[in-house]
């Protein structure tokens, strides 16, 4: 039995790793920030034309047709380099949802995201009795949620309540633009935005039974492929605080010989790896299609690999110092990021209550 990528999935990733550390780097997202420009329209080209915004789309939709090993690689990727592009809303959720519709337009949109001509703005939950949009005669009022480069576009996928059952509408934003507004995000790089819609028309994707069971199975892939993001910038940290323990002096020896400093190191290193197990756990039941694994592994992977990037970027801070804790160093880029991926996919709590539920289901039928 394999536990590991293959051979092709590993190439993919030094590929990925090589490329984005080359294309996004600390010195160009702080430039970014300062301009105001946080979205990287070269790089988010270049992507596309990699072929990375495919990967998971069949290939009679335009995409490469390859699965979700795939954008498991990718995901460490860009959790490691934190690149300024929406590869995670237009990709893990976005298309993943299109996939999921009977919508003839879905397959026009999932072509273009396979080209990097279409950016999806995501608004995903599992609470709908509280949407707070409303329809009424084709057409939808009201305000989203903050949502990740909303702004920047093309499409809008929310979630609404249809005649009282749960519904799934897109909104496309480049034959019906509506207002929007900045919003403050726990992350810098990221620029979130609020959309507020006034008798703007809308398709269904899937209502009823059907969005509760797209939206659920997304929410749950969507997790997985997060722990992915969280590990790759959990490790990029890891090796951060490690390289800097190697290089700074005090008493005329590394700060790296203390022995308070190599348990800092250790204890991240072994939460990371913890993740890691969970997160190929996770993997696994996405690729074999395991139903009642998947929602497992969701929740074991969200709680490990949350607090292990956490943990990591917050003692990588430490580490550094006084001058961890300036502009100057990279420390705040994952300590940042480590607090957004933390709660973007709902409260602890929830994954508490669905790893719980999960392996009590697990042992009755082991029983």
């Amino acid at each position: 039995m394999n536990f590991d990528f293959s051979d092709e999935q590993r190439m993919l990733r030094e590929q990925a790793r090589r490329f984005l550390s080359e294309a996004s780097t600390f010195h160009a997202l702080r430039e970014r920030i300062a301009n105001g420009t946080l979205l990287d329209h070269d790089l988010w080209r270049q992507v596309a034309e990699l072929g990375w915004l495919a990967v998971a789309i069949p290939e009679e939709q335009g995409g490469l047709g390859l699965g979700a090993l795939e954008l498991c690689v990718l995901a460490e990727e860009f959790g490691r380099s934190l690149a300024p592009v929406p590869f995670h809303g237009t990709v893990f959720l976005g298309a993943e949802l299109l996939k999921r519709s009977e919508l003839p337009e879905a397959t026009s949109w999932l072509e273009r995201i396979a080209t990097g001509e279409a950016i999806i703005a995501v608004q995903p939950t599992l609470a709908w009795e509280s949407v707070g949009l409303h329809v009424d005669g084709g057409v939808v009022t009201g305000s989203c949620e903050p949502l990740a480069y909303a702004a920047h576009a093309h499409a809008a996928i929310l979630p609404v309540l249809l005649a009282g059952q749960p519904a799934l509408v897109l909104i496309d934003l480049e034959q019906h633009p509506v207002r929007h507004h900045p919003a403050r995000s726990l992350d810098d790089v990221v620029p979130y935005a609020v959309l507020e819609l006034e008798n703007t028309p809308y398709l269904v994707l899937a209502e009823g039974e059907a969005a509760r069971t797209a939206m659920r199975e997304v929410v749950d892939q969507d997790a997985i492929l997060t722990a992915f993001e969280q590990i790759g910038g959990a490790d990029a940290a890891c090796t951060l605080a490690r390289d800097y323990a190697l290089e700074r002096h005090t008493f005329g020896r590394p700060i790296g010989s203390y022995q308070a400093v190599k348990h800092k190191l250790a204890d991240m290193a072994v939460k990371i790896e913890l993740a890691r197990s969970n997160a190929y756990f996770g993997a696994w039941a996405m690729h074999a299609g395991e139903v009642a694994d998947r929602s497992l592994a969701a929740a074991a992977c969200r709680l490990s690999a949350t607090n292990a990037f956490e943990y990591a970027a917050r003692e990588c801070l430490h580490l550094h110092g006084g001058i961890g804790y300036t502009w100057e160093a990279d420390c705040h880029f994952f300590y940042k990021r480590s607090r957004l991926l933390a709660v973007i996919l709902g409260q602890p709590g929830a994954w508490v209550d669905q790893l719980l539920t999960e392996t009590s289901l697990k042992q009755l039928q082991i029983r």
